[in-house]
């Protein structure tokens, strides 16, 4: 029997997923060519594999880090609970299609019923997807994990200047230069100074890459130093919100920036960043700016994955 569609699917529904303490992982085994293969051995690990076609359970087992396995094995679920929640088809007979630039998607076998625009991303321990059943929507979704502790290591050795200079190629020269000369408000200095340095940068990030997968091109695109983003902030994150404005892991939302391309605003796009936690942020892009956001929702394995799953 398939689950019945979600309601949020009016719009673009957005759901995240940390695998960080699901499916047991030795800790003497985190790696290395045979580190799959044994952590399959699970019962736990074992039961989520098995929802999974025999093609995507040799691509979740080729990666050489357990933590990547997980990830790969999280996207490959919620993209089948998206078809299955969304399109209202058994898990069975769910799959994953590809657009001729090879952006997956759903698409009927038989041309009846709904399709789905979806895209999926993953960093740290979370992995996020965005979906919606309009076809004519282009989605995408980037989630990034801002690592203070390797990054002020690396800035404090090559200079905040030098540091962003390495990433001139995927920025338009105006990014770059508010990238480099941006200062926080309230003054802070030392770590905190550069934490809300990298928070800025990690914000222009996640919005151009949004942006170019809802495209279906990737951070290679010719035209990418020629689209740039304005009025980019970082969304505070939850920790730094007052009580009564904090949902707890969800931090602020920001969805001001203006995107320009050859001179020119770009219009017709819905944008949105998302705190999460204290060092997480996930943007959002859409091709439609009539078509609503949900909010994001953090799965809970067991009740909205694997019911999903077992009960087709």
């Amino acid at each position: 029997m398939a689950s019945s569609p979600v309601d949020e699917c009016n719009g673009v529904f957005r759901w995240v997923l940390d695998v960080q303490s699901e499916w047991s992982c030795s800790d003497t085994i985190k790696s290395g060519r045979e580190a799959a293969t044994f952590w399959a051995q699970g019962k736990d690990n074992q039961r989520a594999l098995n929802f999974l076609t025999a093609e995507e359970r040799e691509k979740v087992l080729r990666f050489y880090h357990i933590r990547d396995v997980k990830l790969s094995l999280g996207s490959q679920l919620m993209k089948h609970c998206a078809v299955v929640k969304s399109c209202g088809v058994p898990w069975s007979e769910s799959h994953i299609s590809r657009h001729p630039n090879h952006k997956p998607c759903y698409v009927p076998k038989n041309g009846s019923g709904k399709h789905l625009e979806f895209n999926v991303s993953h960093h740290g321990s979370l992995v996020a997807l965005a979906g919606c059943t309009d076809k004519d929507t282009q989605i995408g979704v980037d989630v990034v994990q801002v690592d203070t502790v390797k990054d002020v290591s690396k800035v404090r050795q090559e200079g905040w200047s030098s540091w962003v200079s390495t990433y001139a190629a995927v920025f338009s020269d105006r990014e770059v230069q508010d990238i480099a000369t941006w200062k926080p408000s309230g003054f802070p200095v030392g770590d905190a100074l550069l934490t809300a340095k990298l928070r800025h940068f990690y914000a222009h990030w996640c919005l151009k890459e949004a942006y170019v997968k809802m495209t279906g091109e990737a951070l290679m695109a010719p035209w990418l130093q020629d689209m740039e983003f304005r009025n980019v902030q970082a969304p505070r994150a939850a920790s730094d919100l007052s009580v009564k404005d904090s949902k707890e892991d969800w931090g602020e939302a920001f969805s001001d920036v203006e995107v320009w391309r050859d001179g020119k605003q770009v219009t017709g796009v819905r944008l949105e960043l998302q705190a999460f936690r204290d060092d997480y942020m996930i943007g959002t892009a859409s091709s439609r700016l009539d078509v609503p956001y949900s909010p994001y929702k953090l799965l809970d394995l067991q009740q909205d994955v694997y019911s999903a799953a077992e009960a087709s």
